[in-house]
C-alpha cells in the first residue's frame, strides 16, 4: 500500500509551553505521513529537547511556520478543526470523535487545505479560537484519568486521517472551499450590517452573532457562496441607506 498523500493537512499548535511536545507532536506527525506544522505563539522552539523528541522528524520542527494568532495560521484553510475537552462545556455544538471525523474530512478531498488546531497543554483553546474551528473533536478516555498529553492528542487524531486516507481507494468529486480569511470577512461584513439594520443589538452583538457563525460556519461553504452572501448583505447596505427612500419601483441593485 502506497503511502496516502496527505500534504493539505496540516497540524496547528497554539501557545505551546513545552518544546518538548512540540518535537513529540512533530514526531507523529511525521509517523503518520504530515509534514506542515503550525505554531501559534510557541514559548520556545528550537530548543535541544524539542529536537531531541521530533528525532528524524527535526525537518518537520525546523521547517514550521509561526503565527501570532490562530486567525492568522487558518486564514487560507477551508477546514478548520479544533480538539477540545467536553468535560466543562456546553453542548451548544456537535462534538466529534476522531474516528467521527476523519471519514468527514476525506470528502472534502486534497483540493481543500485542513487544518487540525490543539490548544495549550494548560488550558486547550479559548473561546474565541473555537469559534474559529468549523467542526470540534473531543478524545473519549476514561472519565477517572481524561486528560491526554498533547503529542497523544496529536497521534490519535492523525492516525484516523493516515488509515482513512490510505484505506479509501474510491475517487472523491473535488471542490474547492472558502479559505477562513473569506469566512472571517464576510462575518465582519455580516456583524456591521446587522447593527446597521438594528438586527444586532450595540451592547453585546456577539451573543447573536455566535449563533449565526454557528449555522454559517459550516465547512461546505465555496468562494461562491460568500461572494453571493456578501452581495445580499451589500444590496442590504445600499438600501438601509438610501434605497429605502425611492417608491418601490425604482428599488433596484445599483
Amino acid at each position: 500500500m502506497s503511502p496516502p498523500n496527505l500534504d493539505h493537512f496540516s497540524v496547528v499548535l497554539v501557545d505551546t509551553v513545552q518544546p518538548g511536545n512540540i518535537g513529540s507532536a512533530a514526531r507523529a506527525l511525521g509517523n503518520m505521513g504530515l509534514r506542515r506544522l503550525k505554531l501559534v505563539n510557541p514559548r520556545q522552539l528550537l530548543s535541544s529537547e524539542c529536537l531531541k523528541m521530533a528525532g528524524s522528524a527535526a525537518e518537520i520542527v525546523t521547517g514550521a511556520e509561526t503565527y501570532s494568532s490562530l486567525q492568522d495560521a487558518v486564514a487560507h484553510d477551508g477546514v478548520v478543526v479544533g480538539t477540545t475537552s467536553s468535560r466543562d462545556r456546553q453542548p451548544k455544538r456537535r462534538f466529534y470523535t476522531p474516528a467521527e471525523i476523519a471519514p468527514i474530512l476525506l470528502e472534502y478531498g486534497p483540493s481543500n487545505q485542513i487544518a487540525l488546531v490543539f490548544g495549550s497543554e494548560k488550558r486547550g483553546l479559548r473561546d474565541a479560537e473555537l469559534a474559529l474551528c468549523h467542526f470540534l473533536v473531543t478524545i473519549p478516555a476514561d472519565p477517572d484519568y481524561p486528560v491526554l498529553n498533547l503529542a497523544q492528542s496529536v497521534m490519535i487524531l492523525c492516525y484516523e486521517v493516515f488509515s482513512r486516507t490510505a484505506a479509501t481507494a474510491e475517487e472523491k468529486k473535488p471542490f474547492e472551499l472558502a479559505p477562513n480569511q473569506q469566512r472571517e470577512e464576510m462575518f465582519e461584513h455580516l456583524e456591521r450590517t446587522l447593527l446597521r439594520i438594528g438586527f444586532l443589538s450595540e451592547s453585546n452583538p456577539g451573543h447573536i452573532m455566535n449563533s449565526i457563525r454557528t449555522f454559517l460556519g459550516k465547512a461546505d461553504l465555496t468562494a461562491r457562496d460568500i461572494q453571493i452572501v456578501r452581495g445580499i448583505l451589500a444590496q442590504m447596505e445600499w438600501f438601509a441607506q438610501k434605497g429605502h427612500r425611492l417608491p418601490p419601483e425604482k428599488v433596484r441593485k445599483p
